[in-house]
């Protein structure tokens, strides 16, 4: 019975399944299972992983219609017999000591869920202004409490670097297509659930940039797709128990998010950019505070600290 099994989702990736499948097999840590699943390929995928897996025992291969990554992911872990499991994207390269330290850290770590990785995008000439913001964002979030505090940003841990306790993940759920971002929607059911997060400091994890890939063309992240997750887990979360809430921004987030809120709660909207004396002493929660900005969302951290009654994610949270 291995350790680990390696989820791996594969829809048309043939110019890269070489190199990924080569990053899993020169890891430090051998005792794992690579579940691949080829969602549906029709560039001869599915015939290179049976060739592959001819090569290589651990790897085993399942087919199926194109049905979706979620789908791809939940089909994988029905045949997965690792207590520790492990993702990969098949057109992303592992580092060769990614399981070894990403075990290293749960095994030492009862009170972990999931850990991820500092990652690094390639190629250069295909990473865009807005992915270079992403990436240096992300891998300043290494704490727990750090990235559940920006889970309504963006995601707050590399989907393709984490591995995660089965346990855990098979209590939150496991994945579901729910049509918006799969990886935030499982992270977002962890958390509420009491999981906690690691990110190991090292980059670990190389996220190919191409104009095929599912973060750039499938509707399921879109901005609409996107809101629609964010508003599910504000009901869930702050706004649980209330009927109105005070919304804080500026410019056209701010009027974006009083149109979204405004059809199911009652809004007063404060335009404030940054936190003026005796603003903060002033203000009821529930409180959804709308920047894009880190620098403006630690402003009002730090204004919030001193305000023994309000505490993030239980009087106000952030969301972009």
């Amino acid at each position: 019975m291995p350790a680990l099994s390696v989820l791996l989702p594969v829809r048309d990736a043939l110019p890269y399944l070489r190199p990924a499948l080569a990053s899993l097999r020169r890891q430090t840590f051998q005792d794992f299972e690579i579940i691949a699943v080829d969602d549906g390929s029709s560039d001869g995928s599915g015939e290179a992983l049976e060739k592959a897996a001819a090569r290589v025992p651990a790897l085993h291969v399942i087919h199926t219609p194109p049905r979706g990554l979620p789908a791809a992911l939940a089909t994988a872990l029905t045949h997965a017999r690792g207590r520790w499991i492990a993702r990969q994207d098949a057109d992303d390269i592992s580092h060769r000591r990614r399981f070894e330290l990403q075990l290293e850290e749960l095994r030492g770590s009862p009170e972990t869920a999931v850990v991820g990785s500092r990652v690094r995008l390639f190629p250069a000439g295909e990473v865009g202004v807005g992915m270079r913001r992403w990436v240096l964002w992300h891998n300043a979030l290494l704490a727990h409490q750090a990235m559940a505090n920006e889970a309504l940003i963006d995601s707050p841990l590399a989907h393709g670097s984490a591995t995660m306790r089965r346990n855990w993940l098979e209590r939150a759920g496991g994945w579901v297509d729910r049509g918006w971002p799969e990886d935030v929607d499982l992270w977002l059911r962890l958390i509420e659930a009491g999981a906690r997060f690691s990110k190991r400091p090292e980059v670990l994890y190389a996220w190919r940039q191409h104009s095929r890939s599912a973060t750039r063309r499938d509707p399921r992240y879109l901005r609409d797709r996107f809101d629609a997750l964010r508003m599910e887990a504000l009901e869930r979360g702050v706004l649980a128990r209330s009927r109105s809430l005070t919304l804080i921004g500026v410019g056209r987030s701010l009027v974006r998010w009083r149109a979204i809120l405004a059809t199911r709660r009652r809004v007063r909207v404060v335009e404030a950019p940054r936190p003026s004396p005796g603003l903060v002493e002033n203000l009821r929660p529930p409180i959804v505070l709308v920047f894009g900005a880190l620098a403006a969302r630690e402003r009002w951290r730090a204004a919030f600290r001193h305000c023994d009654t309000m505490a993030e994610r239980g009087q106000f949270v952030f969301i972009a």
